[in-house]
């Protein structure tokens, strides 16, 4: 370690003891277990650099494995202590150059990777370009990295030919999140080959089991000479490649070939589950293919990667439901087997195998007795974090009390990410209210961060959303038209397709760097209303969509960069504040010919950042684009022409651009385009939201 690195190690570390020295040594028994586990670590851990029990700042798989878990706690109930954790191991480890302490790409080992996959959420809150060089040389270590001649991936290159279990989850699921969000869609197939090969080279038929490891080249010790396998079923190898199954599904499209290979691998691995699961406790022993033998024991590092994954297959659809069952029982059996809570509150899980391997320096023979003989200790890593993800997929389930009630008329539904309301998730409150949509219904959210991509259905109507507190009820996500050819209209934080909806104090956020467009607010519904809501966001951050639909804006905050406001609908915002961040255009408005308005700005103030310059109001997305700004205050950012016709001469002869009476530098009349238009008096008194939204105008004023 470098001087530099020294003494920004220390810093971190202070920094770090300074966010963590604040959280109670007590852990209240009265929160999920999810939550009280990740407090437990960090009670047990203050330092993030620490877990694995590190004695210095390496990059290693657990240390990814359990910050993963703890951001994953950070977005279901919003504490941000969590996110701090996994932040300052993160700058402790990623210097200014990207490079990161303890990684050499030219090691060329799967288990300095997994970690790498913190780094995407970090890079989209902190926006810094070191994660981001970090990440991509992360991904250098795929071109590189050793394979054999079916293009299978050595596990190191210290082990020649040899492809593990383990090593499928250290690597593929970074490979397929960056390939995702990068766009990379060639990676998927050599992902596809990598699963078919691991199981090609490591299943057992007769046993019905996959083997921790094969040597291709059939030369190591521990290597069955005719077909390369070693000896035993470990379960944790069978965990690591159950658990990297679900997690690259998450980043596999669903109609890319090949991805029904992996659903078959998963399914294959859910059934060897219930088949080897413990009938009295539930959960699984160390080797697997030897259950219930003698000297063999109930181990909590797999048990708790087999639920988490059964859990998650679940709920995705990738397994049969009755595969719950199973799930249920593992969940339970870990509680009493390998779960214990101290006096004050601080959760242990007993239990755990240390480390396994095969071959090395230790020339590990993968017998029977080598596999019972291992250490086992209590809080190891590699349950810690598979026990968090395992908590927070059986803490989404529907099983409370509460939530089991039917809303009625007048009913207000709570949403509370820490847990004080009927509903974690505003998800989980839609969801229930989608069923019983005949009812007026306010869902009243609490303060907290929702990492959310949520759809209000259709189906919904009458129904109120109201935060607690506008600039502290956030609902947030980071998809951008770039990942996968995801395209603009996928993007969306919350998407609203019911009618006669009511969305107040709230921030609907889209997160994502400014990498193209990202939409926040998508809207196809009619009759709806934004009170005092935050729009935040760079490119594309509203889409009013709806060809004839009618939307209303009130004492809104809208910002963003390019296009901001975009879409057919027609809109009221009044006494709004938009804000623009960057030379560009605020809106693109495609209204229909046979529509008479489209958006009218009344009564708003426009703010731009100091670097603005040059700022259009609008462009005609479509020819008949209709927008009309009318008592507006505007400054000198703003471009003398007003207007652009988006390269488009034609366009000049169709869109509809109006103005009246704004006021402030920006609203000079004299450089305005030629084919826009200052409305008069007279025909600004016709442009009421009665005459703009018809005669059901009246829901804007309930």
């Amino acid at each position: 370690m470098n001087q530099h690195s020294i003494c920004k190690f220390i810093v971190g570390s202070i920094l770090l003891f300074s966010t963590v020295s604040g959280l109670a040594q007590k852990v209240s028994v009265s929160k999920p277990w999810s939550v009280r586990m990740a407090e437990s670590e960090m009670i047990r851990t203050p330092k993030g650099w620490q877990l694995d029990f590190s004695t210095a700042p390496k990059w290693n798989y657990c240390h990814g494995l359990v910050l993963q878990s703890m951001m994953d706690v950070y977005d279901r109930y919003g504490d941000r202590k969590f996110y701090d954790y996994a932040l300052a191991y993160a700058d402790t480890m990623v210097q200014n150059d990207g490079s990161i302490m303890t990684y050499k790409v030219e090691d060329y080992t799967y288990d300095r990777l997994n970690s790498g996959k913190i780094l995407f959420r970090i890079y989209e809150q902190e926006k810094k370009e070191k994660y981001k060089k970090a990440m991509d040389m992360l991904r250098t270590q795929f071109d590189g990295h050793p394979r054999n001649d079916d293009g299978s991936f050595w596990h190191k290159k210290s082990y020649p030919n040899q492809v593990w279990l383990d090593g499928v989850y250290m690597s593929l699921p970074y490979y397929a999140e960056y390939a995702f969000r990068n766009n990379d869609v060639e990676v998927y197939k050599d992902i596809v080959n990598q699963f078919a090969m691991v199981a090609k080279h490591t299943y057992d038929a007769q046993n019905d089991v996959y083997r921790h490891a094969c040597d291709v080249s059939k030369r190591q010790k521990w290597a069955d000479p005719v077909t390369g396998q070693s000896q035993h079923c470990w379960g944790r190898a069978m965990g690591w490649f159950s658990m990297a199954c679900v997690d690259v599904l998450d980043y596999m499209p669903v109609h890319e070939p090949g991805r029904e290979q992996i659903l078959a691998i998963l399914n294959k691995l859910a059934k060897q589950m219930k088949n080897r699961q413990d009938a009295k406790t539930g959960v699984w022993y160390q080797v697997i293919d030897r259950s219930g033998d003698e000297g063999n024991y109930l181990e909590a590092t797999c048990s708790t990667m087999f639920v988490y994954t059964l859990l998650k297959a679940v709920r995705k659809g990738y397994i049969d439901p009755s595969y719950m069952e199973v799930a249920e029982k593992g969940y339970r059996g870990i509680l009493k087997e390998f779960v214990k809570v101290d006096d004050n509150g601080v959760v242990s899980i007993e239990k755990c195998c240390a480390v396994a391997g095969l071959g090395g320096k230790n020339n590990r023979s993968g017998d029977y007795q080598y596999y019972l003989n291992e250490p086992i200790r209590a809080n190891d890593p590699k349950a810690v974090g598979p026990f968090i993800l395992a908590s927070l997929e059986w803490e989404r389930l529907p099983k409370s009390p509460i939530s089991s009630v039917n809303p009625q008329a007048g009913d207000t539904l709570v949403v509370a990410r820490d847990g004080t309301g009927q509903y974690r998730t505003l998800a989980e409150a839609i969801e229930r209210v989608r069923v019983f949509m005949d009812y007026d219904v306010t869902i009243f959210v609490k303060k907290g961060i929702y990492k959310e991509k949520l759809i209000v259905p259709e189906q919904l109507q009458n129904v109120e959303i109201v935060g607690e507190d506008r600039d502290e009820t956030i609902i947030t996500f980071d998809d951008h038209a770039n990942i996968n050819k995801m395209g603009t209209f996928r993007t969306y934080t919350l998407k609203v397709m019911g009618n006669n909806l009511t969305f107040r104090n709230l921030t609907i956020e889209n997160n994502a760097p400014q990498m193209g467009q990202a939409v926040a607010l998508h809207t196809e519904g009619d009759c709806i209303k934004f009170i005092n809501c935050r729009f935040l966001g760079n490119q594309d951050t509203i889409y009013t969509g709806g060809r004839y639909a009618r939307l209303y804006f009130k004492n809104c905050y809208i910002e963003g960069t390019t296009d901001f406001i975009f879409g057919p609908a027609t809109a009221l915002f009044e006494d709004c504040h938009i804000h623009c961040k960057r030379n560009s255009y605020i809106t693109a408005a495609s209204t229909p010919a046979e529509v008479k308005y489209g958006y009218v700005f009344k009564k708003c103030k426009i703010t731009a950042a100091d670097s603005v310059t040059k700022m259009y109001l609008g462009r005609p997305w479509r020819p008949y684009g209709y927008t009309l700004f009318m008592e507006c205050e505007m400054g000198d950012f703003m471009a003398p022409e007003g207007w652009h016709n988006w390269g488009k001469k034609t366009n000049e002869e169709t869109a509809r651009y109006l103005e009246y009476n704004n006021t402030g530098k920006g609203a000079d009349k004299k450089g305005r385009v030629a084919w826009s238009r200052q409305l008069t008096k007279k025909e600004v008194e016709e442009i009421t939201a009665e005459n703009m939204f018809g005669t059901g105008y009246k829901w804007v004023l309930e």
